[in-house]
């Protein structure tokens, strides 16, 4: 078993010590203002200056995610986490909000915030290890979001886009 596949299904901890029962006890505090607990819930396949020890997506893991629901099912727990911290939902495949897109109810949505970056991390996890279907319509949901309300920039919504490709 993988790394990235040892911790989503809570069998080992993160470089920190840290299990994932813990990240998935986070409060809104925590989601906010701790920068080392995204890259372990959401590995993609690219290095981060922010958090040199978080595992990178190999085609192991992504093996290990297709051929397991169990695991595609365990990262889900994750996305709903950070769903809710920003003011979206998860009803199986599909994305929403029950209230309308703006700052004071979605934290991310704003001109430039760091909220965008995790989003961006984590439609590109989902999409490597196997959620590719949820991963299409978080992205197709914060399109409409920030066409809606014109508060994200056209750099932001290319990340979101091209989180969804297969590297080059």
């Amino acid at each position: 078993m993988t790394e990235i596949a040892r911790f989503i299904s809570g069998k080992a901890p993160d470089k920190f010590g840290r299990n994932i029962e813990q990240l998935l006890a986070y409060n809104h505090f925590w989601l906010e203002h701790d920068h080392k607990y995204i890259q372990v819930l959401f590995p993609i396949d690219e290095g981060t200056k922010f958090n040199q020890h978080a595992p990178l997506v190999t085609q192991a893991d992504r093996d290990a995610f297709a051929n397991s629901k169990d695991l595609r099912v365990a990262h889900l727990k994750a996305l709903d986490l950070l769903l809710e911290f920003w003011g979206l939902q998860r009803d199986g495949y599909e994305i929403f909000s029950m209230l309308p897109p703006s700052p004071a109810t979605h934290v991310w949505l704003k001109s430039h915030d760091h909220n965008q970056l995790r989003l961006t991390r984590a439609i590109r996890s989902l999409y490597l290890l196997g959620n590719e279907q949820v991963a299409a319509n978080l992205c197709e949901f914060l399109i409409s979001a920030a066409k809606e309300t014109d508060m994200v920039s056209d750099k932001t919504v290319d990340y979101w886009r091209n989180a969804l490709k297969e590297k080059t």
